[in-house]
């Protein structure tokens, strides 16, 4: 068995309030937000050093994530942010001057614009997620591979049972547009 950690401290302290807590699931839901919380932190620290900050990291990311071409309409950077357009206007901007991305016309529809992604911005994203795998694997590190696979499975099927239920917990990318 595993050594105490600061959750059974807290399902201790708990357990004399409530007499009737479940530590099982009080320990299982308390890890996951803690861990999240956690992951949280050291995603938003693994930007210091790469000159973004997290709204810019977050357009970044969704422009890699429309697939190449990299080029995607101002509205649905908006809609996939849940920001609205005057916000992602004034972030276009500044993510234009810095040189990260690229305003240009549809060929299309030359009254369309479209943001697309440039070299820069790419390196930028890359240092990120590059810092984000380096985070994610020192904290896995404690477990070896067959925990990880067990852990890995286990989480599967805690979503598969919520999403049967409901929404999905992570939608499919939106197309380009």
């Amino acid at each position: 068995m595993a050594e105490p950690d600061s959750i059974d401290r807290h399902i201790a302290h708990w357990s004399r309030e409530l007499p009737d807590l479940d530590p099982r699931t009080e320990g299982i839901i308390t890890r996951l937000q803690m861990l999240v919380r956690r992951m949280k932190r050291d995603k938003e620290s693994g930007l210091l050093g790469t000159g973004l900050k997290y709204w810019e990291f977050e357009v970044l990311h969704r422009l890699v994530a429309a697939g190449a071409p990299y080029r995607v309409a101002p509205t649905a950077l908006a809609e996939w942010l849940d920001t609205h357009p005057a916000t992602m206007t004034s972030r276009l901007d500044r993510l234009e001057q810095a040189g990260y991305i690229a305003r240009e016309h549809d060929p299309g529809d030359r009254r369309r614009l479209l943001v697309t992604l440039t070299g820069l911005g790419r390196e930028r994203w890359e240092a990120v997620m590059d810092r984000r795998g380096e985070t994610e694997d020192r904290m896995l590190a404690v477990l070896d591979d067959g925990e990880q696979e067990a852990l890995a499975a286990l989480l599967r099927k805690l979503v598969a049972g919520i999403e049967a239920d409901g929404p999905p917990l992570m939608p499919d990318w939106p197309a380009a547009r």
